[in-house]
């Protein structure tokens, strides 16, 4: 994790505060691999181990609620892709969909060479690198610990150097607010289990993009086909929990925190937006 990374890190429990670094290594060094930060208001600490910083909120930390059916539903799919990350990057129809996926979202997303982007939602890694080869830095967050771990062997054996890992809530970025040029999200808002915390993740995604910035967000389509077997909610195995949008779904989603510029269901597995930060 980079000291540059650190500056914009905040408590992603309510306050976003800044935070402390606690580290027993050489303050001139510019990476950290071990260490804790530690909120200046409210005192609560998240621990870097191998040079990723772990600042999941407290409540996906502890065990919910029984009424709490989002926690309930985060922590069961982080256990998933916790068991699944071995062999995600070996699922044939998702590399196939990806030779079509990534270039569309990289020709939406625009990326310039002096850009810092965010790409929320990294898993194993799927993405990372193609977007990481077009910007001067990339932060990268997800919540499965595995996934990340996996994401990080990655980009060590593709020798890529400008890319931060950070465990992490959608719903609660642990980011300070503009940072980000460009923020990316691909697959990911289909699985937040509940219409408030869907809301939530994308005012935090507009929140952290500068303003202007250009945001592209992808999520499950409720194609002609998923209605044809009644495919609109349910669960993937493991407990992960999907959501199909139709059109004016999406585009009432997306609209409240951010400008829709351009939705489109060409793939028809998923919606593609591109999108731009409101402007103050």
């Amino acid at each position: 994790m980079k000291i540059e990374t650190l500056r914009i890190l905040r408590c992603p429990d309510g306050c976003k505060d800044e935070l402390t670094l606690h580290s027993t290594q050489n303050e001139e060094q510019a990476e950290v691999q071990t260490g804790l930060l530690e909120c200046s208001r409210c005192g609560n600490r998240y621990p870097i181990e191998h040079g990723i910083a772990r600042m999941l909120p407290l409540s996906l930390r502890t065990q919910p609620a029984n009424s709490d059916v989002e926690v309930q539903c985060k922590q069961s799919e982080m256990q998933a892709r916790d068991d699944q990350a071995g062999h995600y990057d070996r699922i044939w129809w998702l590399n196939l969909f990806s030779r079509i996926e990534i270039p569309a979202t990289l020709a939406m997303l625009q990326i310039q060479r002096d850009d810092q982007v965010l790409e929320a939602g990294c898993g194993t890694g799927r993405m990372t690198p193609d977007f990481a080869s077009r910007c001067r830095r990339l932060i990268a967050a997800d919540y499965s610990w595995q996934s990340l771990l996996r994401c990080r062997r990655k980009v060590l054996e593709k020798n890529i150097r400008n890319v931060d890992l950070i465990q992490a809530d959608i719903c609660h970025l642990p980011l300070a607010a503009n940072s980000f040029h460009r923020v990316v999200s691909c697959q990911v808002l289909e699985h937040i289990p509940t219409p408030e915390s869907r809301d939530r993740a994308v005012s935090e995604l507009a929140r952290v993009s500068t303003a202007g910035g250009r945001i592209v967000l992808s999520a499950y389509q409720y194609s002609i086909w998923m209605r044809l077997f009644n495919h609109r909610e349910g669960q993937h195995d493991g407990g992960i929990y999907f959501y199909r949008f139709t059109r004016k779904e999406f585009q009432r989603l997306l609209s409240a925190k951010m400008r829709v510029k351009r939705i489109t269901g060409a793939l028809q597995y998923h919606f593609l937006a591109q999108c731009a930060a409101f402007e103050e």
